[in-house]
């Protein structure tokens, strides 16, 4: 942060004396403290002006054969004080939306299947604004050996990334008004939940 001070200089015959010069200064240096806080965002907003996002997680149930289909939910949530824009699109895969899995040990497990969805470029008709105290969610359902190779206990996470770039999404697609939320906010990571397999 850059704060450019200016200092003005008073002759003693422009203040007439010295006692003026003491019952200004509380005001100059009340001035100088308001020309602070209103030039530098970061101080006049405050952080809860910022977008915050938190991903949610759940399971339909918490025991599964490992021959059923797992069901699913995620929720994206504003939780901050303000609105911003969100894809509606969750792009499957490593650096977007990502359902890790934990065994026993905390050893991640690897499937053959392999969730990998390229994402098309965005268009308008793909963003949607959250307000604040709003969600948007999704249900997955897919075979649970997607996700385990065998009976066992596990926790599953989500890893959240917006597939979109900021400054690339700005330039080609009319978005509404409001805070972006893209891939240089990083990546949001929901609370585990805990699953059991049987044969």
């Amino acid at each position: 942060m850059r704060l450019s001070l200016t200092f003005m200089s008073h002759t003693r015959s422009g203040l007439a004396a010295c006692g003026i010069w003491r019952m200004m200064l509380p005001m100059r240096c009340l001035a100088f403290v308001l020309t602070v806080v209103m030039s530098c965002p970061a101080l006049a907003q405050g952080d809860g002006q910022k977008p915050r996002l938190a991903v949610s997680f759940r399971s339909s149930k918490t025991a599964y054969r490992i021959s059923e289909r797992i069901q699913l939910e995620i929720q994206l949530s504003n939780v901050g004080d303000s609105a911003f824009v969100i894809d509606r699109r969750f792009s499957w895969g490593v650096g977007r939306t990502d359902i890790r899995v934990f065994d026993s040990i905390g050893k991640e497990v690897f499937t053959t299947f392999l969730a990998d969805e390229v994402p098309l470029p965005p268009r308008e008709s793909d963003f949607l604004e959250l307000g604040r105290d709003e969600f948007f969610g999704v249900r997955v359902e897919e075979p649970l050996a997607h996700f385990v190779n065998t009976p066992g206990t596990y926790e599953l996470v989500v890893d959240y990334t917006s597939p979109d770039s900021e400054q690339w999404t700005r330039e080609n697609v009319k978005l509404p008004d409001g805070p972006l939320w893209a891939r240089e906010r990083g990546t949001i990571e929901s609370s585990r939940i805990r699953i059991t397999v049987e044969k």
